[in-house]
């Protein structure tokens, strides 16, 4: 017997989880990769990275948050 079945979306979107993980998951990935970079860089990166997951964000925590990772230390990651 064969198994028909194929994956037809990414497995994130076949493993649901809360919002506030996908959020806190984005903003670790990007402080990861930008901590220290130039702040307007860093709004932009979150703009995109929020939009591309569809998670809608204020533009007030996308402000916080591109200062705070702008002042991160690479390496030295928050928990938000």
């Amino acid at each position: 017997m064969t198994d028909d079945r194929t994956q037809d979306a990414p497995v994130e979107d076949q493993h649901p989880q809360p919002i506030d993980d996908k959020v806190a998951g984005i903003l670790v990935q990007e402080e990861a990769d930008l901590a220290g970079h130039d702040q307007a860089e860093i709004l932009e990166a979150l703009r995109q990275r929020f939009a591309d997951a569809g998670i809608a964000i204020s533009e007030d925590e996308l402000l916080e948050q591109s200062v705070r990772i702008a002042g991160a230390d690479g390496g030295d990651f928050s928990d938000r």
